[in-house]
Formats: C-alpha cells, sequence, structure tokens
C-alpha cells in the first residue's frame, strides 16, 4: 500500500473517531439531574439543558405539540419503586418523558415505554397525566427540571423561559 493510500485512510479513520466523539458528547448542552425519594425509593430524571436564548416554551406551543423536554436526546425518568399517576400505576423501571400540549395553558405529562424522535407512538404511552402552567416572574435561562416531595407527594416541576410546568405522582 501506498504511502498516499494510507494517508487517506488514517485520515478517514480519524475523521469518524471524531464525528463518533461528537455524538457521544451530543450537542453541548449540560447534561441535568434531578431525584427524589419516595417510600424508600430513589425517583429520578435525567435530561439535558438547552439554554432559552430569547425563546418562550409558551409562545412557541402548538395545540398537539409534543416535547421531549430537553435537548440531544430523550428526557428519562427512573423510578426504584412502583408510581401513580393520577389512578395509572406504573411500575418500576426507566420512561422516556414528553410533555404534550392541548394549547398555551395545558399540558400533560407522558411517560412512554421506548424512545422516539418526533412524538412517542402511541403503542408505547404507558400514561398521560394532566398538569399545571403556571407564568415565572422572571425567564429561567436554562431548562430546568426538580423532583420535590410534599406530605408524600412527588412533584416534577420544569421551567424554561418565563413557563413553570408542574405534575404531581404518589407511589403506588
Amino acid at each position: 500500500m501506498g504511502s498516499r493510500a494510507y494517508k487517506k485512510i488514517s485520515t478517514g479513520i480519524f475523521a469518524l473517531i471524531l464525528l463518533a466523539t461528537a455524538f457521544a458528547l451530543g450537542h453541548g448542552n449540560d447534561h441535568g439531574h434531578a431525584h427524589v425519594t419516595l417510600a424508600n425509593g430513589e425517583v429520578s430524571v435525567e435530561y439535558h439543558r438547552p439554554l432559552a436564548k430569547g425563546r418562550d416554551l409558551l409562545s412557541m406551543v402548538q395545540p398537539g405539540l409534543y416535547w421531549r423536554m430537553g435537548a440531544d436526546g430523550p428526557t428519562t425518568l427512573n423510578t426504584e419503586v412502583d408510581l401513580l399517576f393520577g389512578d395509572t400505576t406504573v411500575p418500576k423501571g426507566e420512561y422516556v418523558l414528553w410533555a404534550h400540549f392541548e394549547d398555551s395553558e395545558r399540558w400533560s405529562l407522558v411517560l412512554a415505554t421506548a424512545p422516539s424522535r418526533r412524538q412517542p407512538d402511541p403503542d408505547t404511552i404507558l400514561v398521560s397525566r394532566p398538569g399545571s402552567i403556571s407564568k415565572n416572574t422572571e425567564a429561567v435561562e436554562q431548562l430546568t427540571i426538580e423532583l420535590t416531595t410534599e406530605n408524600n407527594t412527588g412533584i416534577l416541576v420544569l421551567e424554561w423561559g418565563t413557563a413553570r410546568l408542574s405534575v404531581n405522582f404518589t407511589t403506588a
């Protein structure tokens, strides 16, 4: 093999390594993690934190829109205990989270059993739980998800721009 062919192969391999590294690192959005303990088990959310950059979540909402609650990849909920979202039991395990907007004033937290790109496959939706929307007085630049507890009730809160989305859940 000549030095020219070797150089082309080496350059190609180097380019593939760079692409694989860039893919593995995502698009540069910070990683976020939230967790809470309920009934002696941990519930956690893993997500990537995009910047608002002047965008406002509620102004971007189109009726029927599914949003995967983050950037770069699916936002996941992991639970070590069975949960109740309304009347629906969610067995311990890992789920993909989506926000489904009916309009800019109504949304539901959707838990799906498998990731997808644009919206959850209807066959993978385990639960759709209505949540509440309120507005923050000051904009939150970087998407933030928090898990808290109050009187044995778990609360998931997502803030981005002026939007504050929240939904309650309990242990089963």
